[in-house]
């Protein structure tokens, strides 16, 4: 196999093999992916086979690019999507070279962590990602829920508006400021995102108290199925208004689906207790290079002194191996090499999981998936990385 960026005289190959395994080309993401974006503002890697004089895409990955504030830090991670193999190279083990070029390339680009949404995430696992984000997932009638929802103590005003970005991103920017793990949206990001909504006729929906936008929806109705994309409402009375928008809708659709936040607790006051929803994993994370990581890492200054020593190790980038003494002094966090016999042991995995604040040491070491020799040590690692609140709704 031949490893290389796709340049603009091989896209074709790209298209068929999108074409293949996701949209078509007559939809409207395609046209715009590769109209607007695909080659200008993302990179495509892929493996070609030589076949008698010409080349064949047999595996791909688009790397998108997105800055995620982790920890207080905007970080660039980039998003990988359009993973895909062609049927005739499939068993054939074409896509873990792939990947591994692509982890080479971007770590030596500087890229500390890559994202991704799997369709099974048992092709992931065994490269070390770790699900960092989740979902409360709500589907229901829209009859149901509106019954579920009862009746407001105050009525705010709701109006079906126009995706207009200075209406939205102020909203977004608001609502998210205490979440970990956000997409910065950008003039850019916000018009490729508005872009494709206006071409799959995503509706929005603003709530205004006094006049002033305090909350939104974005929602798609199609094939009987009220769709809420993203909801974005700083208090619970906003929330429930434009839910109960959503319930208004039962002459256009019958059933609702909604990936809230993971801590979204709208069904503490469902009268029926089979409609309340389940947790669902949504996105998954890797670290790239862990030492530059923890050299981002910034250390609040009520974080007590401690120390331990962590034992990483990464069975897919061999540079990612590392036996580090960690020590909090005067808000500052020491990271060194050490010959010290290890107190906590990690893969990438659990290590992302803990960087990003998805779980705490004592949650990773409860789930048997760190390794503790001394148990005091979790303590100190639970002070360095407390969970977070993690939040991303980017789907390309």
């Amino acid at each position: 196999m031949i490893y290389r960026l796709v340049n603009a005289e091989r896209m074709e190959h790209v298209k068929e093999l999108w074409d293949y395994c996701f949209e078509k080309r007559e939809e409207p993401f395609f046209q715009y992916y590769f109209n607007e974006y695909c080659g200008k503002n993302n990179m495509v890697i892929g493996a070609f086979e030589k076949v008698g004089e010409e080349e064949k895409l047999r595996s791909m990955v688009h790397v998108n690019p997105y800055l995620l504030r982790i920890r207080g830090q905007e970080q660039l991670a980039p998003y990988l999507v359009g993973v895909a193999t062609a049927p005739e190279a499939r068993g054939q083990h074409a896509f873990a070279p792939l990947l591994q070029t692509t982890f080479d390339v971007l770590r030596d680009q500087g890229v500390t962590f890559v994202t991704l949404m799997p369709i099974f995430a048992g092709i992931y696992l065994p490269y070390e990602f770790g699900y960092c984000y989740y979902r409360h997932e709500y589907k229901l009638s829209l009859q149901a829920l509106g019954e579920q929802l009862g009746r407001a103590e105050r009525r705010l005003q709701v109006e079906r508006v126009a995706l207009v970005q200075e209406v939205l991103a102020p909203i977004y920017e608001q609502v998210t400021a205490g979440w970990n793990g956000v997409p910065k949206r950008t003039d850019f990001q916000w018009q490729k995102l508005l872009a494709v909504h206006n071409l799959e006729h995503v509706q929005c929906a603003v709530v205004y108290d006094d006049r002033k936008p305090v909350g939104y929806m974005l929602y798609q109705i199609s094939n009987d199925c009220f769709q809420i994309l993203e909801l974005m409402a700083g208090t619970y009375e906003v929330r429930m208004a434009l839910l109960r928008y959503a319930a208004m809708h039962q002459s256009s659709a019958k059933e609702v689906h909604w990936l809230a936040e993971p801590w979204d607790k709208t069904y503490l006051g469902f009268k029926d207790q089979s409609l309340t929803g389940s947790l669902q994993p949504f996105m998954m994370a890797r670290c790239l290079d862990a030492r530059a990581a923890l050299g981002q890492l910034a250390v609040g200054a009520d974080v007590p002194e401690g120390s331990v020593v962590l034992l990483l190790t990464d069975e897919v980038i061999a540079r990612n191996n590392h036996l580090l003494k960690l020590a909090v002094a005067s808000g500052q966090l020491h990271v060194a090499s050490t010959m010290d016999d290890e107190e906590v042991t990690m893969n990438m995995a659990a290590f992302t999981q803990l960087y990003f604040g998805a779980f705490s040491a004592t949650e990773l070491a409860e789930a048997g998936r760190i390794k503790v020799k001394n148990p005091a040590k979790l303590a100190v690692l639970d002070s360095l990385f407390p969970k977070c609140r993690n939040y991303i709704n980017e789907y390309f």
